[in-house]
């Protein structure tokens, strides 16, 4: 009897490492530049206490997919109901046949490929070594922004910055345990000025980064600005920098570059690539030791589906994944 497999965070967690999403991701973005998806959307709205972010789309392959995520965002669960910030699931179904094959939780699948989406892009737009990572944010994205970058860059120091000094002493302190590599705190100016890989996970509305703290020949990842209004970086970092997308038409509504367009700085032709056109070399990455890149992060569909997807044909046959016949 065919059922949906119902995939709970505990069942998948250890399953998979870094690379396997770094890898499942990479093929996302292969497919978007070849035209082999599934359109994509995004659909966003406020709640009282919130905001939920519902993003569809599919991949075509060898099988095809199609599928939905619905995440909400409510930052003050922790503290209020001890339950994570970010909740939702994500929905998988056959694109051949509309079966749907599995539902799972989101916010681990959602974490991850976040990071290794950034990894991705760092890949092919590193600066030379050595690499001084500079991370603004303390939070579970922050800590998976490190695991990522560590497995395609040669990290020598990492630096931290936050608001809260109690969590990012904390933070710090548990990164510190688990690595063989100098990491410190410092002031926002600071790490930016003294980093070549810098990664901002906040979710600020308000930019932060000055674009006189940017040296040449750095890389930023862009993580936190998914939705309308979030901001972090000062508008003219993005308009003396090479933009590389994840999807180019989310990021000019809903990323770094929705302000630097609204503010007359740059034009949606402005923006360099996408993230799958430095897959398939249709765009080139670095070519010189002074550039400036920014990786306009705002997540897409086709990263949770192509991470679901690897999940479920790794684990369907596990005889301890339970399933559900919703048409029996």
């Amino acid at each position: 009897m065919k059922k949906t497999l119902l995939f709970n965070r505990s069942s998948f967690e250890k399953q998979l490492d870094m690379n396997d999403y770094i890898e499942a991701v990479s093929y996302a973005h292969q497919l978007h530049a070849e035209g082999n998806i599934i359109e994509t959307n995004l659909i966003h709205a406020d709640a009282p206490n919130g905001e939920y972010h519902i993003k569809s789309g599919g991949i075509i392959g060898e099988k095809s997919y199609y599928g939905l995520k619905a995440n909400g965002g409510f930052f003050n669960n922790q503290n209020r109901y001890n339950l994570p910030n970010i909740l939702g699931i994500i929905y998988l179904s056959d694109a051949e046949n509309a079966y749907p094959l599995a539902i799972f939780e989101s916010s681990l699948i959602s974490k991850m490929r976040t990071a290794a989406a950034t990894a991705v892009a760092a890949r092919y737009l590193q600066p030379k070594d050595p690499i001084h990572l500079g991370i603004i944010g303390y939070g579970n994205q922050a800590e998976a922004q490190i695991e990522a970058l560590l497995c395609v860059c040669d990290v020598k120091s990492i630096k931290i910055s936050g608001r809260n000094q109690q969590k990012l002493i904390e933070f710090a302190k548990k990164i510190k345990d688990e690595l063989f590599i100098p990491v410190n705190t410092s002031s926002l100016e600071n790490t930016c000025k003294n980093s070549n890989i810098i990664i901002t996970c906040t979710p600020s509305t308000k930019p932060f980064v000055n674009h006189e703290w940017i040296q040449p020949g750095t890389f930023i990842g862009a993580i936190g600005a998914d939705s309308p209004g979030k901001n972090e970086l000062d508008p003219k970092i993005i308009q003396n920098s090479k933009i590389i997308g994840d999807i180019k038409n989310q990021i000019i509504k809903v990323g770094e570059s929705q302000h630097a367009i609204k503010n007359n700085l740059i034009l949606p032709k402005d923006i360099y690539g996408e993230l799958g056109e430095l897959i398939t070399g249709k765009i080139k990455g670095r070519t010189n030791d002074k550039e400036i890149f920014v990786y306009d992060s705002t997540g897409t569909a086709i990263q949770d589906i192509a991470c679901a997807a690897f999940i479920y044909k790794k684990l369907k046959n596990e005889p301890n994944i339970a399933g559900i016949d919703f048409f029996g």
